[in-house]
């Protein structure tokens, strides 16, 4: 009984040990608001972006087929002007050449409430654009142009207005690349698994193993654990910091006002939303999956599946993962 009683005190030692261990490597918010200590910084640090203007669509847009911009229920309308800038750092691992893709769908119309039944006067541009950051001078370059990016047109002589070429397709893809030049070298993905497979019984194997990894983040933000939650962001913020070049103002900044919202990981009043049409989608050339809301008819489709409503409002959460080589845990990219 003794012996007993001793190896049951051992084990429980041992445990406790382990517990005390991984409470002291887990991050914190501090660690995420000091990571511009942990990152290398150079004289002149490029940022790459993009500007896009559409109408009568649905599109997305990939950087080396991660997705940088999906506006998915787009409404049948008139062109849109030049949109916001999005950056694009965070698609783009190292130097070289960098492909750009666009996908296009039909757009959802309002009054009949159903998508489309082809592309019609679908129309989408992207400029590609770049600035350097002068480290020494504190000083960033003119914005330049580096890649034109267009869906196919003709203007119709009498009315002057452009058409789309292919008015009868329903998807329409269309691709380009641009050289970039960036001092870091992320190599994460070069250690990553390559999921892609048409195989069904794989599929549903897959999406219940990322499952397993939703559930696990569900409940960090249902339950508002902001230290899990910290610490289960940690990597991933970390390598944005570097491909964003980010000074001690953007990560204290990152850390107090975008991570949280007034100390809580969801919005006041927002509940989160159980998983329901769940499609398994893969980036990265099979390296980074993701499960997506696949509903017609509802914002924020082809968004993640991990979202929370309120306030007459959803709002859909960040979820690429992507798997170790030699693991079987997914991780979020």
């Amino acid at each position: 009984m003794r012996i007993i009683i001793s190896a049951m005190l051992l084990i429980l030692s041992i445990t406790s040990c382990a517990q005390d261990s991984t409470q002291k490597n887990m991050k914190t918010l501090s660690d995420i608001s000091n990571l511009y200590q942990e990152i290398n910084h150079y004289p002149i640090e490029p940022h790459y972006g993009i500007y896009v203007s559409s109408s009568n669509t649905n599109f997305e847009v990939r950087i080396n087929d991660i997705p940088v911009f999906l506006e998915y229920e787009f409404i049948t309308n008139e062109i849109s002007p030049k949109g916001s800038y999005i950056p694009i750092n965070l698609a783009i691992s190292k130097s070289g050449i960098q492909k750009i893709e666009v996908r296009m769908y039909p757009s959802y119309n309002r009054e009949t409430q159903e998508l489309e039944p082809s592309l019609k006067n679908a129309q989408v541009t992207v400029d590609v654009v770049k600035r350097e950051y002068n480290t020494v001078k504190e000083t960033y370059s003119e914005e330049e142009v580096i890649l034109h990016l267009a869906a196919p047109t003709e203007k119709n002589e009498v009315s002057k207005k452009t058409k789309f070429i292919y008015p009868e397709l329903t998807e329409y893809i269309f691709d380009e690349t641009f050289e970039a030049l960036v001092p870091y070298d992320i190599k994460i993905l070069e250690k990553a698994q390559n999921l892609i497979t048409t195989d069904p019984e794989e599929i549903k194997k897959i999406t219940e193993e990322l499952l397993i990894a939703y559930n696990e983040i569900w409940l960090i933000y249902d339950q508002n654990k902001v230290s899990q939650y910290a610490n289960l962001i940690y990597n991933k913020e970390k390598r944005a910091a570097q491909q964003l070049f980010f000074t001690e103002v953007d990560s204290k900044k990152r850390a107090k006002e975008d991570i949280l919202e007034n100390g809580k990981i969801l919005e006041e009043n927002y509940e989160m939303m159980p998983f329901e049409d769940i499609k398994l989608r893969f980036y990265s050339n099979g390296k980074i999956v993701t499960l997506v809301y696949d509903k017609l008819g509802q914002v924020g489709r082809k968004k993640s599946v991990l979202r929370a409503k309120g306030e007459g409002r959803k709002n859909s959460y960040y979820s690429l993962f992507y798997k170790p080589v030699g693991s079987d845990k997914f991780i979020l990219y």
